[in-house]
Protein backbone atom coordinates (compact mmCIF):
# COMPACT_ATOMS: atom_id res chain seq x y z
CA UNK A 1 0.00 0.00 0.00
CA UNK A 2 1.20 3.61 -0.76
CA UNK A 3 -0.41 6.14 1.74
CA UNK A 4 2.81 8.70 0.94
CA UNK A 5 4.05 7.42 4.91
CA UNK A 6 7.23 6.18 5.06
CA UNK A 7 6.63 3.00 6.52
CA UNK A 8 8.75 -0.55 6.15
CA UNK A 9 6.94 -3.46 5.25
CA UNK A 10 6.56 -6.52 7.59
CA UNK A 11 7.43 -8.84 7.67
CA UNK A 12 11.11 -8.36 6.21
CA UNK A 13 12.47 -10.79 4.37
CA UNK A 14 14.79 -12.60 6.94
CA UNK A 15 12.29 -13.48 9.21
CA UNK A 16 10.65 -16.50 10.84
CA UNK A 17 7.07 -15.42 9.18
CA UNK A 18 8.63 -14.76 5.64
CA UNK A 19 10.40 -18.53 6.10
CA UNK A 20 6.69 -19.98 6.89
CA UNK A 21 5.87 -19.40 3.80
CA UNK A 22 2.46 -18.60 5.12
CA UNK A 23 -0.11 -17.70 2.60
CA UNK A 24 -4.09 -16.46 2.41
CA UNK A 25 -6.96 -15.68 0.18
CA UNK A 26 -10.61 -14.35 1.65
CA UNK A 27 -12.98 -16.56 0.50
CA UNK A 28 -16.09 -14.19 2.10
CA UNK A 29 -15.65 -11.14 4.53
CA UNK A 30 -15.64 -13.26 7.01
CA UNK A 31 -13.92 -16.82 6.09
CA UNK A 32 -9.94 -16.56 5.42
CA UNK A 33 -8.61 -19.83 3.45
CA UNK A 34 -4.67 -20.33 4.19
CA UNK A 35 -1.79 -22.44 3.06
CA UNK A 36 1.74 -22.80 4.59
CA UNK A 37 4.63 -23.23 1.89
CA UNK A 38 7.53 -24.46 4.28
CA UNK A 39 7.93 -27.97 4.60
CA UNK A 40 6.30 -29.31 7.79
CA UNK A 41 9.22 -31.47 8.89
CA UNK A 42 10.77 -28.30 9.38
CA UNK A 43 8.17 -27.76 12.73
CA UNK A 44 9.54 -30.85 14.11
CA UNK A 45 12.67 -31.03 16.59
CA UNK A 46 12.68 -35.16 15.23
CA UNK A 47 11.99 -35.65 11.75
CA UNK A 48 10.99 -39.21 12.87
CA UNK A 49 8.72 -37.89 15.49
CA UNK A 50 5.36 -35.63 15.08
CA UNK A 51 5.50 -31.96 16.72
CA UNK A 52 3.82 -30.47 19.68
CA UNK A 53 1.26 -28.00 18.67
CA UNK A 54 3.19 -24.95 19.64
CA UNK A 55 4.78 -24.30 16.05
CA UNK A 56 1.81 -23.76 14.72
CA UNK A 57 1.48 -20.25 16.66
CA UNK A 58 3.16 -18.33 14.97
CA UNK A 59 0.78 -19.78 11.51
CA UNK A 60 -2.48 -19.86 13.34
CA UNK A 61 -1.66 -16.06 14.77
CA UNK A 62 -0.97 -14.71 11.30
CA UNK A 63 -4.01 -16.18 9.54
CA UNK A 64 -6.61 -15.36 12.32
CA UNK A 65 -4.86 -11.72 12.37
CA UNK A 66 -5.51 -11.62 8.68
CA UNK A 67 -9.29 -12.51 8.88
CA UNK A 68 -9.98 -9.98 11.55
CA UNK A 69 -7.95 -7.59 9.60
CA UNK A 70 -10.92 -6.19 7.38
CA UNK A 71 -12.52 -5.46 10.48
CA UNK A 72 -10.68 -3.42 12.28
CA UNK A 73 -11.81 0.09 11.26
CA UNK A 74 -8.19 1.62 10.66
CA UNK A 75 -7.08 0.66 14.01
CA UNK A 76 -4.42 -2.12 14.60
CA UNK A 77 -4.58 -5.13 16.65
CA UNK A 78 -2.24 -6.97 19.27
CA UNK A 79 -2.32 -11.04 19.89
CA UNK A 80 -4.30 -11.16 23.45
CA UNK A 81 -5.26 -14.64 23.69
CA UNK A 82 -4.46 -18.31 22.34
CA UNK A 83 -6.24 -21.47 22.09
CA UNK A 84 -4.66 -24.24 20.25
CA UNK A 85 -5.95 -28.26 20.77
CA UNK A 86 -4.58 -30.98 18.68
CA UNK A 87 -7.29 -33.17 16.82
CA UNK A 88 -4.53 -35.53 15.28
CA UNK A 89 -0.31 -35.08 15.23
CA UNK A 90 0.70 -32.59 12.44
CA UNK A 91 1.64 -35.34 9.81
CA UNK A 92 4.15 -34.31 6.60
CA UNK A 93 1.58 -33.06 4.13
CA UNK A 94 0.77 -29.70 3.40
CA UNK A 95 -0.51 -27.56 6.02
CA UNK A 96 -4.20 -25.72 5.20
CA UNK A 97 -6.38 -23.51 7.47
CA UNK A 98 -9.33 -22.00 7.51
CA UNK A 99 -9.67 -18.71 9.84
CA UNK A 100 -13.58 -17.59 10.66
CA UNK A 101 -14.29 -14.46 11.88
CA UNK A 102 -16.67 -15.23 15.41
CA UNK A 103 -16.25 -11.65 16.62
CA UNK A 104 -15.64 -7.72 15.66
CA UNK A 105 -15.91 -5.52 18.50
CA UNK A 106 -15.02 -2.34 19.62
CA UNK A 107 -12.54 -3.82 21.98
CA UNK A 108 -11.56 -7.28 20.47
CA UNK A 109 -11.69 -9.27 17.78
CA UNK A 110 -11.79 -13.05 17.48
CA UNK A 111 -11.09 -15.75 14.97
CA UNK A 112 -11.40 -19.51 15.24
CA UNK A 113 -8.94 -21.39 12.67
CA UNK A 114 -9.23 -25.53 11.82
CA UNK A 115 -5.97 -26.57 10.55
CA UNK A 116 -5.87 -29.75 7.97
CA UNK A 117 -2.71 -31.57 7.50
CA UNK A 118 -3.32 -32.87 3.93
CA UNK A 119 -6.80 -33.92 4.23
CA UNK A 120 -6.50 -34.93 7.79
CA UNK A 121 -8.38 -32.26 10.83
CA UNK A 122 -4.99 -31.65 13.26
CA UNK A 123 -5.87 -28.85 15.17
CA UNK A 124 -8.02 -25.95 16.00
CA UNK A 125 -7.54 -22.55 17.00
CA UNK A 126 -9.06 -19.67 18.57
CA UNK A 127 -7.28 -16.32 19.13
CA UNK A 128 -8.51 -13.00 20.50
CA UNK A 129 -7.22 -9.66 19.21
CA UNK A 130 -7.13 -6.19 21.46
CA UNK A 131 -7.51 -3.11 19.46
CA UNK A 132 -4.47 -0.64 19.59
CA UNK A 133 -3.73 2.64 17.98
CA UNK A 134 -2.92 2.68 14.23
CA UNK A 135 0.09 4.63 15.57
CA UNK A 136 1.02 2.00 17.83
CA UNK A 137 3.23 0.26 14.80
CA UNK A 138 5.70 1.58 12.11
CA UNK A 139 4.84 -0.88 9.57
CA UNK A 140 1.65 -1.91 7.17
CA UNK A 141 0.74 -4.35 5.48
CA UNK A 142 -0.60 -4.28 1.93
CA UNK A 143 -4.48 -4.27 1.94
CA UNK A 144 -5.88 -8.34 0.63
CA UNK A 145 -7.33 -8.68 -2.38
CA UNK A 146 -11.17 -9.27 -1.58
CA UNK A 147 -11.39 -11.48 -5.21
CA UNK A 148 -9.75 -15.23 -3.71
CA UNK A 149 -6.06 -14.16 -5.04
CA UNK A 150 -3.71 -15.50 -3.28
CA UNK A 151 -1.20 -13.65 -1.31
CA UNK A 152 2.28 -14.76 0.70
CA UNK A 153 2.79 -13.39 4.18
CA UNK A 154 6.65 -11.66 3.35
CA UNK A 155 8.73 -13.12 0.84
CA UNK A 156 12.54 -14.64 1.09
CA UNK A 157 13.82 -18.11 1.51
CA UNK A 158 11.48 -20.87 3.43
CA UNK A 159 12.79 -22.63 7.07
CA UNK A 160 15.49 -24.75 6.09
CA UNK A 161 15.97 -26.25 9.40
CA UNK A 162 13.63 -26.67 12.44
CA UNK A 163 11.44 -23.92 13.70
CA UNK A 164 13.17 -23.89 17.38
CA UNK A 165 16.51 -24.16 16.46
CA UNK A 166 16.23 -20.94 13.82
CA UNK A 167 14.52 -19.02 16.03
CA UNK A 168 17.35 -19.21 18.43
CA UNK A 169 15.06 -21.40 21.28
CA UNK A 170 17.22 -22.91 24.10
CA UNK A 171 16.82 -24.98 26.50
CA UNK A 172 18.86 -23.85 29.98
CA UNK A 173 17.47 -26.50 32.58
CA UNK A 174 15.39 -29.58 31.92
CA UNK A 175 14.21 -29.80 35.67
CA UNK A 176 12.46 -26.70 35.72
CA UNK A 177 11.51 -26.50 31.81
CA UNK A 178 13.67 -22.89 31.66
CA UNK A 179 14.02 -22.16 28.23
CA UNK A 180 14.93 -18.78 26.25
CA UNK A 181 14.52 -16.77 23.33
CA UNK A 182 16.39 -13.83 22.02
CA UNK A 183 15.42 -10.37 21.08
CA UNK A 184 16.64 -10.36 17.78
CA UNK A 185 15.54 -9.39 13.92
CA UNK A 186 14.60 -12.80 13.07
CA UNK A 187 11.70 -13.11 15.43
CA UNK A 188 10.85 -9.82 15.97
CA UNK A 189 7.05 -8.55 16.23
CA UNK A 190 5.84 -5.14 13.79
CA UNK A 191 6.95 -2.96 16.81
CA UNK A 192 10.66 -4.59 17.07
CA UNK A 193 9.98 -6.75 20.41
CA UNK A 194 9.19 -10.76 20.19
CA UNK A 195 6.92 -11.72 17.60
CA UNK A 196 3.51 -13.22 19.99
CA UNK A 197 3.89 -16.48 18.34
CA UNK A 198 7.64 -17.12 18.77
CA UNK A 199 6.72 -16.67 22.99
CA UNK A 200 3.68 -19.42 22.57
CA UNK A 201 6.67 -21.52 21.13
CA UNK A 202 8.90 -20.85 23.83
CA UNK A 203 5.89 -21.68 26.28
CA UNK A 204 5.52 -25.27 24.27
CA UNK A 205 9.25 -25.72 24.85
CA UNK A 206 9.36 -25.12 28.03
CA UNK A 207 6.36 -27.05 29.33
CA UNK A 208 7.66 -30.47 27.24
CA UNK A 209 11.03 -30.03 28.30
CA UNK A 210 9.88 -30.06 32.08
CA UNK A 211 7.99 -33.48 31.56
CA UNK A 212 10.52 -35.50 29.70
CA UNK A 213 12.75 -35.61 26.41
CA UNK A 214 10.41 -37.50 24.14
CA UNK A 215 7.20 -35.09 25.69
CA UNK A 216 5.03 -32.97 22.68
CA UNK A 217 2.63 -30.11 23.66
CA UNK A 218 -1.28 -31.24 21.98
CA UNK A 219 -2.94 -28.54 24.44
CA UNK A 220 -2.19 -25.15 24.99
CA UNK A 221 -3.42 -21.37 26.38
CA UNK A 222 -1.41 -18.50 26.02
CA UNK A 223 -2.19 -15.37 27.79
CA UNK A 224 -0.16 -12.67 26.13
CA UNK A 225 0.48 -10.32 29.51
CA UNK A 226 3.33 -7.73 28.10
CA UNK A 227 6.11 -7.25 25.59
CA UNK A 228 9.04 -8.34 25.44
CA UNK A 229 11.96 -5.30 26.26
CA UNK A 230 15.66 -6.33 26.12
CA UNK A 231 15.12 -10.01 26.76
CA UNK A 232 15.68 -12.76 26.59
CA UNK A 233 12.18 -14.16 27.06
CA UNK A 234 12.34 -16.77 29.36
CA UNK A 235 10.30 -19.62 30.04
CA UNK A 236 9.92 -21.74 33.72
CA UNK A 237 7.58 -24.50 34.13
CA UNK A 238 5.51 -25.95 37.09
CA UNK A 239 4.05 -29.18 36.56
CA UNK A 240 0.45 -28.93 38.06
CA UNK A 241 -1.36 -32.50 37.38
CA UNK A 242 -0.51 -36.28 35.86
CA UNK A 243 -3.41 -38.50 35.02
CA UNK A 244 -4.01 -41.00 32.11
CA UNK A 245 -4.53 -38.11 29.28
CA UNK A 246 -1.34 -36.44 30.11
CA UNK A 247 0.99 -33.86 32.39
CA UNK A 248 -0.61 -30.59 32.88
CA UNK A 249 2.21 -28.14 33.23
CA UNK A 250 1.71 -24.15 33.84
CA UNK A 251 4.93 -21.91 32.21
CA UNK A 252 5.41 -18.40 33.15
CA UNK A 253 7.20 -16.59 30.70
CA UNK A 254 9.15 -13.30 32.04
CA UNK A 255 11.45 -10.50 30.11
CA UNK A 256 15.03 -11.54 31.94
CA UNK A 257 16.30 -8.14 32.03
CA UNK A 258 13.60 -7.16 34.49
CA UNK A 259 11.66 -9.37 35.09
CA UNK A 260 8.19 -8.33 33.40
CA UNK A 261 6.04 -11.26 33.32
CA UNK A 262 5.49 -11.35 29.49
CA UNK A 263 2.72 -14.35 29.29
CA UNK A 264 0.84 -17.11 30.91
CA UNK A 265 0.13 -20.58 29.71
CA UNK A 266 -1.36 -23.84 30.38
CA UNK A 267 0.00 -26.49 28.38
CA UNK A 268 -1.19 -30.65 28.09
CA UNK A 269 2.05 -32.61 27.44
CA UNK A 270 2.37 -36.37 26.56
CA UNK A 271 5.18 -38.46 26.19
Amino acid sequence: MTDGADRTSYPPPDHILSALGIEFAWRTDAVLDGRVQVDPVRLRRDPATPPGIGPLVPIVDVIAGACVSKHVDGDWMATADVWLNEREPLGTDPITLTATLLRAGKRSLVSSIEVLSGTVPAAHATVEFSRIRREASPHTGRPAAADGTWRRMGEGDLLDRPIEEACGIRVVDPATGMAEVDRAPFVANSIGTLQGGVVALLADVSAAAVVGPNARTIDLQFRFLAQTGAGPARASAEVIRTDADGTVVGVEVIDAADDTRVGWAICRVVG
